[in-house]
């Protein structure tokens, strides 16, 4: 069997500093508490919407039923840890690397003035790390990345060997490209500020267009995310309007019925987010 690679939250930079792999995410403690906890709640109420009222005695719950409510809502619990947290840490480290498409963009303008205003290499970029200070706090990502290009800068570590571990840990295609090309031409002095002006139009353009793509595919989104909570809803909605339909849930049919229609809604939703997740 293969080992799984546990990927680093921090990895060593050309100056020996820990810096942030932005290809995973690590949950603080609070964080992780309170994630678990909400997709347990969720689960074991989705567990005893569908399994709750088991074992009733002529319509009185009796002591198997209550423990059957805890069992299910507890299984139901856990199986929600393991299926939302994972969706919730996919979706914060999607975010984050949108996050970081835009501030680069954003480095990438202030190095265009930089550039179009005459300055050298080291110069542009300390002119525009001071530029992104006034746009971003000082924990911000590209702060943060700003600061160890140039320390490395005055250090005597090429700005381009800074470019490179930055798009390493980022695995952006954009932050990829631009550092090859910055490395091809500050090796061989090629025209730094066409090459710099070119690269943000062309990454201003892709956002434009993702941002397009993702407006267009927000309603499809809203439409999968419903969907999906409907079959709940409906089954809720019947067990507190009719009183034959819950009873006919709380037989050995109705537990098989029930878990065959969770695996097939979990299927579909899973399908569902093949769909509409489409990357531009």
């Amino acid at each position: 069997m293969k080992k799984k690679i546990i990927e680093e939250q921090y990895l060593t930079t050309p100056l020996n500093n820990q810096m942030l792999n932005y290809n995973v995410y690590v949950f603080s403690k609070a964080e992780k508490i309170l994630a678990n906890l909400i997709a347990f709640i969720l689960g074991g109420i989705t567990g005893l919407i569908f399994y709750s009222g088991l074992f009733k005695v002529d319509g009185y719950a009796t002591m198997a039923t209550h423990i059957s409510n805890i069992f299910f809502f507890t299984v139901v619990g856990f199986a929600g840890i393991k299926f939302l947290v994972p969706m919730y840490k996919n979706s914060m480290l999607e975010k984050r690397k949108n996050v970081i498409k835009l501030q680069f963009r954003d480095m990438l303008e202030s190095l265009s003035a930089s550039f179009s205003a005459g300055s050298n290499v080291q110069s542009a970029f300390l002119s525009a790390f001071n530029d992104l200070k006034l746009q971003y706090e000082e924990n911000d990502f590209i702060i943060q990345e700003m600061q160890q290009i140039i320390s490395g800068s005055n250090q005597g570590i090429n700005i381009d060997v800074m470019l490179r571990d930055f798009a390493a840990r980022s695995s952006n295609d954009d932050v990829l490209n631009f550092a090859d090309v910055f490395a091809m031409c500050h090796q061989k002095g090629g025209n730094m500020k066409s090459v710099i002006m070119r690269t943000h139009d062309l990454i201003g353009q892709k956002i434009a267009i993702s941002n397009e793509i993702q407006t267009k595919l927000t309603s499809n989104k809203m439409q999968h995310n419903v969907m999906s909570l409907m079959p709940i809803a409906i089954v809720l909605m019947l067990k507190l309007t009719n009183k034959g339909f819950a009873e006919n849930f709380a037989t050995p049919t109705g537990v098989l019925v029930n878990t065959i229609a969770i695996v097939v809604f979990i299927a579909a939703y899973k399908y569902g987010e093949k769909i509409v997740a489409i990357k531009a």
